[in-house]
């Protein structure tokens, strides 16, 4: 639950288009080898489990996000790296006042900014690996160079510092559904929404392939350089109902056009549209069969090209993702290129996720108001192509 081609950047970072639209860049930074079989193992032990008591999301694995944003506080601003997560629903920020956030992030200062105003209620967020609490207060939150006035977020005052203390970003801006959000809250797409900033609760993520810049948010729409075809949407499932993730349901999953009977003739399968996710992840049972089927993955990455492609079909469309999406490459210590199969089993509730190998081939749009998720195929970026 977290911007590319070749990038100029503005003081501001984005611009806000004359159709009502924001853009937000965001920065990839991917995993080493050794910083993926980390995040592996965590997520071997990690069990989604069903929030027993609403609002609660402990789908995102903070350590497992590689796209990161800015966002701004307070007037004057004060900036913060975030994760756009889609599988939490608040913002919050380390606070000046935390006992064990790490020295070398950002700190939030609450008497630095003229804006400010006191709210003070008790704030704790529970993520798949890691939680942190403090208490939440009100200020001026600019999102891709537009304010939101008197929003309130989380100050963090103490968190899990084997978790969070080496982490490349700041806090998190959530944009999962808004009845998931910590103390009912409101989240930013509807502040953008109801103090006129956008004119659609719809938001999109163009996650830019192949170790290249341009990654991008855009809020309030779609952008059409990003995609090749029309949008394919996909209803949320009517489980999210119960579990508040941004959940649509697959009718099968294929390898190499067979399918692996992995989804049920009732429900199907259920999949989570998570940016904070670096891979594929699903039940056991199903994700067994679907590595099986696929076979091994060389380390040197010699027999890639000869993987069969994976096939999700959602709302009578076929998905394909070969194996340049779903093989992740990533450095060893020495250097090298490494692949590893970039699909994990993680048991509990029987959910799939839909995570960044996905949504880097295919453009995705979150669409609050329709209650759907679309998918295009994303444009893949040249080099020389510049965002202002």
């Amino acid at each position: 639950m977290a911007c590319k081609l070749v990038i100029i950047l503005h003081a501001a970072n984005c611009l806000l288009s004359a159709q009502g639209q924001i853009s937000i860049p965001l920065v990839h930074k991917p995993k080493t080898l050794a910083q993926f079989h980390a995040v592996a193992g965590r997520r071997a032990a990690l069990r989604l489990a069903a929030p027993e008591g609403l609002p609660s999301v402990s789908l995102t694995d903070v350590q497992d996000s590689e796209y990161f944003g800015e966002v701004d506080i307070g007037t004057p601003p004060q900036k913060f790296k975030v994760i756009y997560d889609t599988g939490s629903s608040n913002l919050w920020v380390p606070s000046k006042t935390c006992d064990n956030c790490k020295k070398t992030g950002r700190h939030y200062d609450s008497s630095s900014s003229s804006s400010y105003s006191k709210n003070g209620e008790s704030f704790s967020m529970q993520y798949g690996t890691g939680s942190c609490n403090g208490f939440l207060s009100a200020d001026t939150v600019n999102v891709g160079g537009e304010e939101i006035t008197g929003f309130a977020f989380g100050e963090v005052t103490h968190e899990a510092a084997d978790v969070f203390g080496s982490a490349p970003f700041d806090g998190i801006l959530g944009m999962g559904p808004a009845k998931a959000a910590v103390d009912q809250v409101p989240m930013p797409m509807d502040q953008l929404l109801k103090q006129g900033k956008i004119k659609h609760n719809i938001f999109a993520f163009y996650l830019a392939s192949g170790g290249k810049t341009g990654s991008t948010l855009t809020l309030g729409g779609t952008d059409s350089s990003f995609h090749t075809e029309e949008f394919t949407y996909v209803p949320v499932a009517r489980a999210a109902a119960l579990l508040p993730y941004w959940l649509v349901s697959a009718t099968d999953v294929k390898v190499g056009g067979v399918s692996t009977k992995a989804c049920g003739w009732l429900t199907g399968c259920y999949m989570v549209v998570d940016t904070g996710t670096s891979i594929l992840a699903g039940p056991s049972s199903g994700v067994n069969t679907l590595v099986s089927k696929i076979g091994e993955v060389s380390a040197d990455c010699s027999n890639v090209d000869k993987l069969p492609t994976i096939t999700f079909t959602m709302n009578g469309k076929n998905f394909d993702l070969g194996p340049d999406f779903y093989v992740l490459r990533m450095m060893d210590e020495n250097g090298q290129e490494q692949c590893q199969l970039g699909i994990q089993a993680v048991d509990g509730v029987p959910m799939w996720i839909l995570g960044d190998p996905f949504l880097r081939k295919y453009y995705t749009v979150w669409d609050a108001e329709s209650n759907r998720v679309g998918f295009a195929l994303a444009k893949q970026p040249n080099a020389d192509v510049v965002v202002v």
